[in-house]
C-alpha cells in the first residue's frame, strides 16, 4: 500500500517559471545535451518538460542507474549548474511531451544561497500549492 498516495510529498515551496535549460545526459559511453524547459523550481528540484524520454541509444529514465545528468539554465539575474537525479516521469498528453521531476545533488549552502536568489527573482504570487 502507497502510503503517500494522494499526499503532497514536497518539502519546499514550488514556484511556475519558464526557463529554458539543458540536460547534460552521460550515459556509458555516450554523453548528449537535450533542450528542457523548466516549469516549476524549488531549492530542493524542479520540474522539467522535454520532447522524448529517448536520448540517443538510451531511456532517460529506463536503465538510467549508472548515469549522471547536469542541469544547467542561464538567466540574466544568474545561472543554474547543477547534478539532479531524476525521481518522477509523466506524459503531458495534451502538449506531445514528458514532464521529469529531478532533484538536486549536492546542494551546498552556497549553491542553496543561489538557487534562493534566483528564486527571489520569481514575481510573487507564481508559487505553487
Amino acid at each position: 500500500m502507497d502510503v503517500f498516495k494522494g499526499k503532497e510529498r514536497r518539502r519546499a515551496q514550488r514556484f511556475k517559471v519558464e526557463w529554458t535549460g539543458t540536460l547534460t545526459c552521460l550515459f556509458p559511453n555516450y554523453e548528449e545535451d537535450v533542450e528542457v524547459m523548466v516549469r516549476e523550481v524549488s531549492t530542493t528540484g524542479a520540474s522539467l518538460e522535454l520532447k522524448s524520454l529517448k536520448v540517443g541509444p538510451h531511456h532517460l529514465v529506463t536503465g538510467s542507474e549508472t548515469s549522471r545528468f547536469t542541469l544547467k539554465v542561464a538567466l540574466p539575474t544568474g545561472a543554474l549548474w547543477t547534478p539532479v537525479r531524476i525521481v518522477w516521469y509523466s506524459t503531458e498528453q495534451e502538449r506531445a511531451t514528458f514532464k521529469v521531476g529531478v532533484m538536486f545533488l549536492k546542494t551546498s549552502e552556497e549553491h542553496r544561497s543561489a538557487i534562493e536568489k534566483l528564486l527571489a527573482d520569481v514575481a510573487p504570487g507564481t508559487f505553487v500549492l
